[in-house]
């Protein structure tokens, strides 16, 4: 037994996330994009403390289902290729009318277990 998907009457929004891949001649960032259906974009305003004494405030925070948000992606994957490559990925939502709602860095990655199994729920990202 494990947990429920989240509700699809919530997952009406769609995300492109943008991964850096390095810089081209002219020192732009170049980027990578992979697009996620079926995903929900939470506005939100907690503050968080970085290692280096520094405060960050969230703008939100984006929820992509395991098992109904379309391709399967492995975000905290995807970011840790993104700071390989020298930034932090970025988040372009838009809602289900196709309008979109916001460029994001993407913060924090968290990936939400599915107890009692052992696979990944669901994912947050944390976007500033």
């Amino acid at each position: 037994m494990s947990l429920a998907p989240i509700p699809s009457r919530m997952l009406h929004d769609t995300v492109t996330l943008k991964v850096c891949t390095g810089m081209d001649r002219y020192q732009h960032k170049t980027y990578k994009e992979h697009t996620i259906t079926n995903v929900h974009l939470q506005n939100d305003s907690d503050t968080l403390k970085k290692a280096n004494d520094t405060e960050v405030q969230l703008k939100g925070v984006l929820f992509i289902d395991a098992r109904r948000s379309t391709p399967a992606v492995d975000p905290y994957a995807l970011q840790q290729a993104s700071l390989a490559a020298g930034d932090t990925m970025r988040a372009v939502v838009s809602d289900a009318n196709g309008t979109e709602v916001g460029d994001f860095a993407v913060l924090v990655v968290d990936g939400l277990p599915d107890v009692p199994a052992t696979r990944t729920h669901h994912w947050e990202l944390g976007l500033v």
